[in-house]
């Protein structure tokens, strides 16, 4: 087969799977409609593209081996460069993520390159060896899976936690690594070293991009879990700092209540000692007309989340709000007052402003909340006049999940043409008889 032909079959099959990982992170944040489908073709496109580079310089230029590393540093701005097109997401998060990735896929090559050279083989390459090109897609097939729920998972949950400029000082040792790889690449292709000595650098880049990365992803997790441990206190001390201030001017309102009343007790001691019957009855009912009344209803059994719920859907009703509202939550749902609370009051709040500052349409808030003996699943929509909070970006919302997660459970949010939608299921542990927890 054509050396240029094989060179560029082998980066089409070998690479391209690593940049359908690389959306994992990032899709809740596309700007594509149907990013599901549409992205990986526009992926698989680029990879076409780098392949097709790859076979014209081959054909075309005899020393094509001092262009490499320029065209693959520039192939990689590219690909960062559509994601940043592609994605609602800071280049730093990219940059990081493409890195890794370069990390991971390099190990693959480099076991790929030994278990071949300890096998017999002489002389490996993509552009000579089709069975290094098929070691590597073995290699991926078993490796890939893992790398797709990480990024899926921890690692896209890690940037929800963390900004921008934390994510880029971490990008220094993963750049270090992409452009020894880079170097030692070239100058192996270069050189005439012996087979023995290429497998001893196989092995130390393999071991040294191991630890490396290792250390690396340990800093990301645990400062993300240091972040995300500040955000639920910052959360939970606004939700206290809300429940206290509800509780104060309740005290303030009852205090006036108080005085305003001893007046209206001297008043009907004076008609009551006359025997002004009359005169009783019309100045109460003069005074019954003159109380506030009390038509905020009561919209849960749970004491805890119905200040917050009567709070909330007050400000969205006044607001002018059309609230369709129907919450079951017990006094004792089997979740901790306090959970409830963050869960409660992160989705009503971020509805209420949203219904707040809504300027076109009509503005709706609709919520259901079901609880039976396993589980309490509550699914919030609300109507909005731009694009809604991202999700996972709101140090609420990063709250909501942590508490989803520690009672193993799920969060979910999501954009929806003109409005936003919360679901979120929390597994209950209550007793058997329904006393408590």
């Amino acid at each position: 087969m054509n050396k240029a032909l094989l060179y560029s079959i082998s980066l089409l099959l070998t690479d391209t799977p690593w940049y359908v990982v690389g959306c994992a992170p990032f899709m809740a944040h596309s700007r594509l409609k149907s990013r599901k489908s549409f992205l990986p073709l526009i992926i698989i496109g680029v990879g076409v593209v780098n392949a097709a580079a790859h076979y014209i310089l081959i054909s075309m230029v005899r020393d094509y081996e001092r262009f490499f590393m320029p065209l693959y540093v520039a192939h990689t701005l590219l690909i960062i460069a559509m994601y940043l097109v592609a994605f609602r997401v800071g280049f730093a998060k990219l940059l990081y993520t493409f890195l890794l990735l370069q990390a991971v896929s390099t190990v693959v090559n480099q076991l790929a390159y030994v278990v071949l050279a300890l096998l017999g083989v002489q002389t490996i390459g993509l552009s000579t060896t089709p069975s290094y090109t098929v070691a590597i897609v073995l290699g991926n097939a078993l490796t890939i899976p893992f790398v797709w729920r990480f990024a899926k998972g921890r690692l896209r949950q890690a940037f929800a936690d963390l900004p921008n400029r934390s994510i880029l000082l971490l990008c220094v040792p993963p750049i270090l690594f992409y452009f020894i790889n880079i170097f030692y690449t070239d100058m192996v292709d270069r050189s005439d070293m012996r087979p023995t000595d290429i497998v001893v650098l196989h092995l130390l880049i393999l071991t040294t991009g191991l630890a490396t990365y290792y250390i690396n992803l340990r800093t990301v997790m645990d400062n993300a879990g240091r972040v995300r441990l500040e955000s639920e206190m910052e959360s939970q001390l606004a939700l206290q700092a809300q429940g206290y201030e509800n509780l104060t001017q309740n005290i303030e309102a009852a205090r006036i209540a108080r005085h305003d009343l001893r007046h209206h007790m001297n008043v009907m001691e004076d008609y009551a000692r006359r025997g002004d019957d009359a005169g009783l009855l019309a100045y109460l009912a003069d005074y019954a007309k003159a109380l506030p009344p009390d038509d905020t209803p009561d919209w849960c059994e749970n004491r805890a989340v119905n200040v917050l719920l009567r709070h909330y859907l007050a400000r969205a009703a006044k607001a002018g709000a059309a609230l369709d509202i129907r919450i079951v939550l017990p006094a004792r749902a089997g979740v901790p007052d306090t959970d409830l609370c963050v869960v409660f009051g992160n989705i009503f709040e971020n509805a209420a402003k949203s219904v707040a500052a809504q300027r076109q349409g009509r503005a709706f808030l609709r919520a259901r909340c079901d609880t039976d003996a396993d589980n309490i699943i509550l699914t919030v929509e609300n109507s909005t006049d731009g694009e809604g909070p991202p999700h996972g970006e709101g140090v609420g919302l990063k709250s909501v999940e942590a508490v989803a997660k520690k009672h193993s459970g799920s969060a979910k949010f999501e954009q929806r043409d003109d409005a936003f939608f919360s679901a979120v299921i929390l597994r209950t542990r209550r007793k058997a008889k329904g006393g408590g927890e």
